[in-house]
């Protein structure tokens, strides 16, 4: 009920602003092709933060403004980028959509697989081929039907809707051909009816298109009209008939008038155009007995004889009567295009889907991927899985499983090193769920995904002083939004949450948030997080679980030197190696050694020595002798002036010496 009253108030609100029909009379109505249901239901939500994180879509400005259609950017690296192989601007179009509404419906996301299995199968290759090259001749015709409805459609027009025309019935032909059980080739076998051999067979035999971009307008083949054709003979043979009116009306002319010839002016019509003698030039008298002058042009004479005004009532205006006849002829084509016009909408639809389909298995072979298998149980199963963007820029890339379930746990605990992996391998877990529910392949050796609700990340910080909120408190709207969100079949990723503010605070915080999920027990989301907070384990801050795995990057270690593995094992790591990595970032070896100094002496709870000064110990046993000194010195016989020379200043000299250095 709710749904019908939002959609009477919306019929309502575009009768009162008449959009699109404002200066037509008040009885017309709006025009509404159809109208579609739309629910968020089978929509997996995915919010503007994973797609930024999981880098879904990437911007970059285009090196050429002008190449790029004016808006001066284009697609980086990212997945749409490599996905999108589509060949119309429909099917891309599509391809967006698709990626913003990744679909939770188990057998429409299983008619895409099907579709895409049988484009990727070596068999179907010729058919695969010849659906792309006729794909990539379907153009925007709800466009060019707009162009119709107003008269205005150019001779391109015409010609790209007949090329999209006959495309689609080359279309319909082969998936009708097709024995497979496809249901793309169903729908398109029953939507792209007949209605397009009629139109493109209308178009052929109306449309002269060779002589039509000749002229740059609508030109109408002969047999058409009988009347037309009579015109177009009389037209061809007027140069021959205008040059024996010249020859007749020059033997009537006086012997100092040498030529003349027979022109056709429109509105005026034909005259006869003498060349402007001396006597004429000097007298400004053009006067000629028998011929009404007209006017003078280029030095030119045009007058109207009784031969011309016989012209004018034998042919008139043939050219714009041949327009007009054209243009009459045309009016009836595009009604007549207009009423079968509902299958074009089909052939976009269907089209567009058939593009993205073709895309995807195009993908899928080139790259490697697998048909997944989709179920409505709630786990995730990957072997062998990969990260669809890391993999292309790197040369091997190690692959990993991932397991979530209430057998082997939801909540996957992962800690390891700087610079192991543990970022790309949470990303391609999300990146894998996506690809599935969107009807792709995916790159694993082989994966089963149950049916997810929506992808939560907390991976990315998006700064902006326009937000006006500080970094941290962006990843706690982040986190705040999978704690009020997530269900028991969405997938939660969270990378390194707490590291922007103290180090008690940030592990405070994530282990309330992990106690949270975990007191939910099976019904908890699938979680993948990774940490340097070691504490966490080593003080078993978190209770014992059957949901929680505990899982760690494999690194070798042979005294200083350090090989990452890049392969996920269970366990837990107990140090972040952040001095290796600061060596391989190229940080100065002198503040490398410092950190690991500074961190050596936090473990063992001691004191930290400034650089420029001696150790602790060092200036404990120089402050004792000299105490020493001043207790064994008889103050009633001692020379205080030698005392302080040999005994005192020694010992203080370099501590004053440092002190001025430091001032």
């Amino acid at each position: 009920m709710t749904q019908v009253r939002a959609l009477g108030g919306l019929l309502k609100f575009l009768e009162k602003r008449r959009v699109g029909v404002e200066l037509e009379s008040i009885q017309t109505k709006i025009p509404l092709l159809s109208i579609k249901t739309f629910s968020l239901q089978d929509v997996m939500r995915v919010d503007e933060d994973t797609y930024v994180a999981l880098q879904l879509f990437k911007h970059e400005n285009h090196p050429s403004a002008y190449k790029s259609g004016g808006s001066g950017s284009k697609e980086g690296l990212s997945l749409f980028g490599i996905l999108n192989r589509t060949r119309s601007a429909i099917g891309s179009k599509l391809m967006r959509v698709w990626f913003m509404q990744p679909s939770r419906d188990i057998e429409l996301l299983k008619q895409r697989l099907d579709a895409v299995t049988f484009f990727v199968n070596p068999k179907n290759a010729e058919v695969t081929s010849t659906l792309q090259d006729a794909l990539k001749r379907i153009k925007n015709v709800p466009r060019i039907l707009k162009l119709m409805q107003q008269a205005q459609p150019s001779i391109n027009d015409w010609q790209t809707l007949y090329k999209t025309t006959y495309s689609a019935i080359n279309i319909g032909d082969i998936c009708r051909a097709q024995t497979a059980s496809i249901h793309i080739f169903k729908k398109i076998a029953e939507a792209f009816t007949e209605d397009l051999h009629d139109i493109a067979s209308v178009i052929s035999k109306v449309v002269d298109f060779d002589e039509s971009v000749a002229t740059s307008r609508f030109v109408v083949r002969t047999n058409v009209d009988q009347d037309l054709d009579e015109k177009k003979r009389t037209y061809n043979g007027l140069p021959a008939l205008m040059t024996q009116v010249a020859k007749e009306e020059l033997a009537k002319l006086s012997d100092d008038i040498e030529e003349c010839n027979v022109v056709y002016l429109p509105q005026l019509g034909y005259l006869l155009s003498v060349p402007c003698t001396p006597q004429m030039a000097q007298t400004k008298q053009y006067e000629i007995p028998g011929l009404e002058f007209v006017f003078l042009s280029n030095n030119l004479v045009h007058y109207k004889s009784r031969s011309t005004k016989d012209l004018d009532v034998r042919l008139g205006d043939t050219h714009c009567e041949i327009t007009d006849c054209e243009t009459q002829i045309m009016h009836k084509l595009q009604d007549y295009i207009l009423k079968k016009s509902q299958v074009f909408f089909s052939v976009m639809e269907y089209a567009a889907e058939l593009d993205c389909l073709l895309a995807l298995a195009s993908a899928a072979k080139d790259l490697n991927y697998t048909c997944p298998n989709l179920t409505l149980d709630n786990v995730i199963e990957i072997e062998g899985g990969r990260h669809p963007l890391q993999e292309i820029c790197v040369t091997p890339f190690v692959p990993n499983n991932a397991v979530s379930n209430t057998k082997e746990g939801k909540i996957k605990f992962l800690t390891g090193p700087n610079a192991s992996g543990k970022s790309v391998y949470l990303k391609q877990i999300g990146l894998i769920c996506f690809m599935a529910h969107i009807g792709s392949f995916v790159p694993a050796d082989c994966a089963t995904i149950g049916m997810l609700d929506g992808i939560y990340t907390r991976i990315h910080t998006q700064e902006s002083v326009s937000v006006g909120l500080s970094t941290f408190m962006i990843d706690l709207n982040q986190m705040a939004t999978a704690l009020k969100s997530a269900t028991t079949s969405s997938l939660v990723i969270i990378d390194e949450f707490g590291k922007g503010t103290d180090v008690t605070d940030g592990t405070s915080l994530l282990v309330a948030v992990l106690r949270h999920w975990l007191t939910q027990g099976d019904k908890c989301p699938h979680l993948f997080i990774s940490t340097h907070f070691h504490s966490i384990l080593k003080q078993n801050l978190l209770p014992e679980s059957s949901q929680l795995k505990c899982q760690t990057m494999e690194v070798l270690q042979n005294d200083s030197e350090m090989v990452f593995l890049y392969q996920l094992v269970e366990g837990q790591a107990t140090y972040s190696y952040a001095s290796h990595i600061s060596s391989m970032a190229g940080l100065p070896d002198e503040i490398v050694n410092r950190g690991k100094q500074v961190a050596e002496l936090i473990k063992q709870n001691k004191a930290i020595p400034r650089v420029d000064q001696e150790s602790a110990e060092s200036q404990l046993l120089k402050y004792k002798q000299i105490v020493d000194n001043f207790l064994a010195a008889d103050i009633d016989t001692v020379n205080l002036e030698e005392f302080f020379k040999e005994k005192i200043l020694p010992l203080t000299d370099e501590d004053t010496d440092a002190e001025s250095r430091e001032e």
